[in-house]
């Protein structure tokens, strides 16, 4: 077996319910997840009469080619059937990407950090170093995890362009797909609420495509991920509830003297002077942990409790009448601030406790 990087860390996965539940002393059907920059639950498409028909045929092989939901996928992004790679989620495609450019003793660019940490998992895993001149794949997260923001494409090509984000922001590189070799990456984990099923597609020219197809696994995307994305399509969720709580609670941070980063995401990244020192406020004693980042801290919250904690007692902040979710309880695996509609109460946030921070390579907003 071929030996890895000596530097080389594997992607670590955030624990599962039981465990958050477990460390909180609660039921796990009290828990909501938003270390992972996902909705809380499912999309109403996604329900068992949408996969019933597929269930019945479960003992059989994934249709061939995926021809309805390449069709649904290319009508989407405003492409043609034949433009579209599917992918296990858009790990799976960045993992395709890198294996598909490159090899030992070649050159994968990354996006600066702090970035999605799987790009140079990719490089590492097919050998590549990820310094150096003239390389032979470029990635670029945009809009960028973690912070948010939405930077200029780079110019350099072949470039893989990580749209994970992107119905939070609305701007794309797939125009550039048909005269250039620019690969979009995109998945149904974020706004569609889909990763659990482990589904996402890339972009790409035909000819660039039918490479990617070619060295991709013969059916990637289960049969019950391919209908649920397919139901996903055919009753689109709205962003613009989440984009108008994002600024909404921007704004809330700003008044406390905070400078949240612009966002173009369903996050903010909010810098800080002492990011440890975080630790030591009102923020972790109510249940809203942090994520460390050098000299910036990615503060946590569901809502306004994170606000009120970084206040102080006696501070009023503004709430959302409707945009408001408590608290969901996470000790020692923190994430960062998300927004979501009122969707439910998971645990006051004022009787629990919270401690430790994660390494900064620690995955989360996984794709």
């Amino acid at each position: 077996m071929r030996p890895l990087a000596p530097e080389f860390q594997a992607y670590q996965w955030a624990p599962p319910n039981s465990e958050v539940a477990r460390l909180a002393g609660i039921d796990p059907s009290q828990v909501l997840r938003f270390d992972q920059n996902t909705p809380p639950l499912p999309l109403p498409s996604s329900r068992p009469g949408t996969i019933a028909g597929t269930i019945a045929r479960v003992s059989g092989y994934p249709g061939g080619g995926y021809i309805p939901l390449r069709t649904a996928i290319a009508e989407y992004a405003g492409v043609e059937i034949d433009n579209v790679v599917l992918g296990a989620g858009g790990d799976d495609l960045i993992l395709l990407c890198a294996r598909a450019y490159a090899g030992p003793g070649d050159v994968i660019a990354l996006p600066p950090a702090p970035t999605y940490p799987l790009y140079k998992i990719a490089a590492q895993l097919v050998g590549a170093a990820t310094d150096g001149a003239e390389p032979v794949l470029t990635f670029d997260c945009r809009p960028n995890n973690p912070t948010g923001s939405l930077d200029p494409l780079p110019a350099a090509r072949p470039l893989a362009v990580d749209e994970a984000y992107f119905e939070y922001c609305g701007e794309t590189a797939v125009p550039l797909v048909e005269s250039e070799e620019v690969i979009v990456l995109r998945t149904f984990s974020k706004l569609f609420a889909l990763a659990g099923a482990r589904i996402g597609y890339a972009i790409a020219r035909r000819d660039i495509a039918d490479e990617l197809n070619a060295r991709q696994a013969p059916a990637p995307v289960g049969a019950v991920a391919a209908e649920l994305a397919i139901a996903a399509l055919a009753f689109r969720p709205d962003p613009r509830p989440e984009i108008e709580e994002r600024e909404r609670l921007a704004a809330a941070f700003r008044a406390l003297g905070l400078a949240p980063l612009e966002s173009h995401t369903n996050f903010l990244f909010v810098p800080v002077e002492d990011p440890r020192g975080v630790g030591d406020t009102p923020v972790q004693s109510a249940w809203l942990p942090v994520k460390f980042w050098t000299n910036l801290a990615d503060l946590v919250t569901q809502g306004d409790h994170v606000v009120e904690a970084m206040a102080g007692e006696g501070v009023q902040v503004a709430r959302a009448p409707v945009r408001h979710v408590d608290a969901v309880p996470l000790t020692q695996h923190p994430f960062r601030v998300r927004m979501q509609p009122r969707l439910g109460v998971a645990a006051r946030a004022q009787h629990l406790e919270v401690a430790g921070g994660m390494p900064a390579e620690q995955g989360f907003g996984d794709r």
